[in-house]
């Protein structure tokens, strides 16, 4: 991923963040320092869950839990190019579909054991 790649990512989820929720749209978040961004969002039809970063590099555990409960987690590295750490993957590639819903996604840095910011969340229809 080039860095402007990168860096668009870090914007747009920036730009979701600050838009107003709506239930049928994804959401996203920024740190308030700015040093990461992430979001669940809609690309051509298809939920990319992303996530940019300034601060460190290494794993990325990403948890989806599902409109029912259930709770899935992945384990992603972090691709680093020019200085931003991202990863930008499809939800459907890495996740089970549960049902219709809104489903909540959590990111956590691996070996940090802490959840990084709040979650964001994305609806999927029937």
């Amino acid at each position: 991923m080039r860095r402007s790649h990168a860096l668009a990512i870090v914007a747009a989820s920036a730009a979701a963040g600050l838009a107003a929720p709506s239930p049928a749209l994804a959401t996203g978040y920024c740190s308030p320092s700015g040093d990461q961004c992430y979001s669940a969002k809609k690309v051509n039809g298809q939920v990319r869950l992303q996530y940019g970063t300034f601060s460190f590099r290494g794993k990325l555990r990403t948890c989806v839990q599902a409109p029912g409960g259930q709770n899935d987690c992945r384990i992603f590295t972090l691709r680093v190019r020019k200085g931003v750490s991202s990863i930008d993957v499809r939800w459907s590639s890495h996740f089970p579909r549960r049902g219709p819903g809104t489903y909540r996604v959590r990111f956590a840095g691996v070996g940090v054991g802490n959840q990084l910011g709040r979650a964001v969340t994305f609806r999927v229809g029937r």
